[in-house]
């Protein structure tokens, strides 16, 4: 799926988020908006982003400008790791 430009959110939608994180978690998650069906989190200290379809639940990572699936279990440890380990 081609990346578009993010469409900012006035009311987020988090369920997708609680549904994949474990709830001690959530807090540190901040909402980006949405492109399309994926909703985009980004984590406030790992800088890094949690793309998550509102509809299927499958995850995405964006690369070259496309989201391509990936397993949630990938995405969610990715995000939650310290890049500075």
């Amino acid at each position: 799926m081609e990346a578009n430009t993010p469409q900012f959110d006035p009311e987020p939608d988090w369920k997708p988020l609680e549904k994949l994180v474990a709830a001690v978690h959530l807090d540190a998650f901040m909402h980006m908006g949405h492109v399309g069906d994926i909703q985009l989190y980004k984590h406030r200290m790992t800088r890094r982003y949690l793309n998550i379809d509102a509809v299927s639940g499958r995850c995405f990572q964006l690369s070259d400008g496309k989201y391509s699936p990936v397993a949630p279990e990938y995405a969610v440890e990715y995000v939650l790791e310290a890049p500075w380990k």
